[in-house]
């Protein structure tokens, strides 16, 4: 946000703190079908539309500082790794040999001058030309030209590296993401410097994880021994832009911003940020420190959820601010994240195909939830052979209590 917009986003919360109330959402009451989080079918057509058409957030840019430094998938159901070319250019392949099919890297990330396959040692270039064949004498008439590595959408933007699955899919960030985009720019999150990543799998579905975030209604219960004395008196004003959701959590001492002219206000000292980038990133800007947050499914019940902080170098310098980083995660990663808001998602997961509710009922303060169920309901494939009207029966049915 721009310094103007952050004062217009705190004067906001500051009247909403009068109120007592969350900023208007959808101003009724929403029941979410609990095979939401169960039916195979319906992520399926999940997979084949939010997942495939639209960009995906692959990590940060500091991952790829340098000509040579890669970052690999997180998703086995879409492995691919991006690099860094010696034109400085990213650019994304499938992780795959062309000869046999190997994974051509297994490490998370690194940095190399080629991709050397482990398997029969065919070589490949930064820029995935094909350029060594071992005993070539064995390959009669095999051009290399037409043996470079299986290229994808891929750019750079807003700080972050994005891929896409389908050839066709657009990779126009700035227009994707709208202001958003701005913001990231703003925030200047290209500069931060990543500090730990984790990647784990959690039993419980995609959409279940990310809802965790989506309102402050838990957090002086769930969160009663850790988040809630930050926000105490807590209040959540909101914007989207496309399928993107942008909330602003007040913490407890949004009202000292009174103490200082406006032209001295910065959000991040008196209220959290919260991005849903669609369809599986959640980015939280934190008064010193981001969290990156993805989710991919391996089934309706199942998800790889990974985590990475990143900061501000000046902020944490030497010993000392390592040590503060460390707590910082401990905190936020194990404490939060994972003991808390997903350990309930689990335990809710748990429950859906043996409970008693075919529901679940979402209040007034839960809008963004069902906002963002709106955005990928909107959004879902048929899949190939699927007649639409069996299709139609397998999406989610969003309605109103009665």
């Amino acid at each position: 946000m721009k310094q103007s917009e952050q004062v217009a986003m705190l004067k906001r919360l500051l009247a909403l703190r009068e109120t007592r109330r969350d900023e208007e959402m959808l101003d009724r009451v929403v029941t979410i079908p609990t095979s939401t989080y169960t039916d195979e079918t319906l992520l399926d057509r999940e997979l084949a539309s939010a997942f495939t058409r639209f960009p995906l957030v692959a990590g940060h840019s500091s991952a790829l500082r340098e000509p040579g430094a890669y970052l690999t998938s997180d998703w086995d159901q879409f492995p691919y790794f991006v690099v860094r070319g010696e034109d400085g250019r990213v650019r994304a392949f499938y992780n795959q040999c062309r000869h046999r099919g190997a994974r051509l890297t297994r490490e998370q990330a690194g940095t190399v001058q080629n991709f050397v396959c482990p398997f029969h040692g065919w070589v490949y270039g930064l820029d995935g030309a094909l350029k060594g064949i071992t005993r070539k004498h064995d390959f009669p008439g095999v051009n290399p030209c037409d043996y470079g590595l299986v290229e994808l959408p891929a750019t750079e933007a807003g700080g972050m590296i994005w891929v896409a699955r389908s050839a066709d899919a657009p990779l126009d960030i700035p227009g994707f993401l709208g202001a958003f985009h701005d913001d990231l720019v703003n925030f200047d999150v290209a500069s931060l410097v990543p500090y730990k990543k984790t990647k784990v799998v959690k039993e419980a579905n995609w959409k279940l994880l990310i809802k965790t975030y989506l309102e402050g209604y838990h957090v002086p219960y769930l969160h009663r021994d850790t988040l809630a004395f930050a926000f105490k008196r807590g209040v959540i004003a909101h914007d989207e832009d496309g399928p993107h959701i942008r909330l602003s959590a007040a913490r407890t001492n949004v009202e000292e911003c009174g103490l200082k002219p406006e032209d001295e206000w910065r959000i991040l000292d008196y209220a959290s940020v919260y991005y849903t980038l669609f369809p599986n990133t959640f980015f939280i800007l934190h008064p010193d420190y981001v969290s990156i947050n993805t989710f991919w499914p391996l089934s309706a019940e199942r998800t790889v959820w990974t985590h990475e902080m990143l900061y501000r170098a000046d902020d944490f310098p030497g010993s000392k601010g390592q040590s503060a980083l460390e707590k910082r995660f401990r905190f936020t990663n194990d404490d939060v994240f994972d003991q808390e808001d997903f350990a309930i998602a689990e335990d809710v997961q748990r429950t859906l195909r043996h409970g008693g509710s075919d529901h679940h009922v979402l209040g007034l303060a839960e809008g963004l939830l069902a906002m963002f169920q709106e955005s990928i309901d909107a959004r879902l494939a048929v899949p190939d052979g699927v007649p639409d009207d069996v299709a139609d029966e397998t999406g989610t049915t969003m309605g109103e209590h009665a």
